[in-house]
């Protein structure tokens, strides 16, 4: 990845390397200790420990939505307020934005069935509201996941895996082995599984989030 870069432009990326994705990060150090600037390499090093420190504190579950509290080497996993509230606030304004999309493809059907004279800047306006009607109903995504997530909790307790989640809108606990716990790779998710219940994913792509989804495995499993 930077293996074609001058040591200068070398040491100009580690100025900024702030600014770099972890991944980037991790691949720049590493450029970094074949060139033998170990000074700008041990900086670097400390930067990516706080990021590794933070992933196997299961800091950055938060950016699925969830929380995790660790008690007596056990985790508990939770959703955030935050993250509900989102959802929350995403299906108001799906909501809003569809019944705008409603009212442009109404003015439409007005326009043409009733044969009157057209304004395009009308008819402009008219149409991009109506587009509206699909981009609302990406927002009711989070129906499902506020429904699916309602009362949702991840814990273990001597070897034994407890999960409690909605599945078709009841709410049940599942309760299996550590041995059952497994990732698994789908398209361009990581899924985290229980048996034959989804946990919930994360993006392959991501190395933080693929890398915390791990560390959540880990720690789940610790005391079988």
């Amino acid at each position: 990845m930077y293996s074609e870069k001058s040591k200068n432009e070398l040491l100009e990326l580690f100025e900024q390397h702030y600014m770099l994705t972890f991944e980037s990060q991790i691949k720049l150090s590493e450029e970094l200790g074949k060139r033998n600037l170990k000074a700008e390499k041990k900086i670097l090093d400390e930067t990516i420990s706080v990021q590794i420190a933070k992933i196997k504190n299961l800091e950055y579950l938060k950016d699925f939505g969830f929380n995790a509290e660790f008690n007596n080497g056990g985790v508990v996993v939770t959703r955030t307020t935050r993250a509900i509230l989102t959802d929350v606030i995403a299906i108001f304004a799906g909501f809003i934005v569809f019944l705008i999309g409603v009212y442009g493809i109404a003015s439409l059907v007005s326009v043409f069935m009733n044969g009157e004279d057209m304004n395009v800047f009308s008819l402009a306006i008219d149409l991009v509201m109506a587009s509206l009607v699909l981009t609302g109903f990406k927002f009711f995504n989070g129906i499902k996941r506020l429904l699916d997530y309602a009362g949702f909790k991840l814990s273990n307790f001597e070897g034994i895996i407890t999960l409690q989640k909605r599945f078709d809108l009841k709410l049940e606990q599942i309760k299996e082995k550590a041995s059952e716990l497994f990732l698994e790779t789908e398209e361009d998710q990581m899924v985290l599984k229980l048996g034959k219940h989804t946990i919930f994913n994360s993006n392959v792509e991501s190395i933080v989030q693929r890398m915390t989804l791990q560390e959540l495995a880990n720690v789940l499993r610790k005391d079988s």
